[in-house]
């Protein structure tokens, strides 16, 4: 029997493409709860019951929906952190505050799901997800910070636990501002070069 994920794939990539597009539309713009499968349908173009041939619950269309998120996040990660393997801590915190902005700024959709499932909480198997988040990113950041340390950029004796939660906390909630201001076309608040160098300046000074 094929799964129903492998259902989904086996699809057109067109239909694909008009499924996950309307998918990301409703859980960017309602919570998870309120979020209708029947808007999906609508704007997909496709019945209910094909919908949920391919994906059996709303919460399994949901899954479905941050995976893709996580890889969109994953491939932005890998991207930086292989480009600036060479350079000083500094420069590479730098690129990565930045490449933050650039992602929400090119995905903004996606970017809302995201912040929603870290700050609501009405999200399905919501613990398990975060854990996997802080996961990712206690391992992206700590082998960032380690490096630094190896290099004797940052100080030997540094808790780099305490750094790459005091790191993950200072970038979650900037990209957060940084995205609600570009929701409501406030961004000219943010001068993006200048809080990027900021918050650089304020983790290279503080933690070396």
């Amino acid at each position: 029997m094929i799964s129903t994920t492998n259902q989904f794939e086996q699809l057109p990539a067109e239909k694909q493409s008009r499924i996950v597009d309307a998918s990301i539309s409703e859980f960017a713009e309602k919570d998870y709860e309120t979020a209708s499968m029947n808007k999906v349908v609508n704007q997909a173009g496709i019945s209910k019951g094909s919908l949920f041939n391919y994906f059996k619950t709303k919460s399994s269309l949901y899954f479905h929906i941050y995976q893709l998120a996580i890889g969109e996040v994953k491939a932005y990660l890998r991207k930086v952190r292989d480009e600036t393997a060479s350079l000083s801590f500094d420069v590479r915190l730098s690129k990565i505050v930045d490449s933050g902005v650039q992602f929400i700024t090119e995905h903004p959709r996606l970017a809302q799901i995201y912040f929603r499932l870290v700050y609501s909480g009405d999200s399905p198997n919501r613990e398990k997800i975060v854990n996997e988040l802080q996961s990712m990113s206690e391992d992206y950041l700590g082998n960032i910070v380690q490096d630094a340390m190896d290099r004797g950029e940052l100080n030997q004796s540094l808790d780099k636990g305490q750094a790459v939660f005091f790191l993950d906390a200072v970038l979650n909630r900037f990209l957060k501002d940084y995205h609600e201001a570009l929701e409501t076309g406030n961004k000219d608040q943010f001068d993006r070069e200048k809080w990027v160098k900021g918050i650089t300046t304020f983790f290279r000074k503080g933690l070396s």
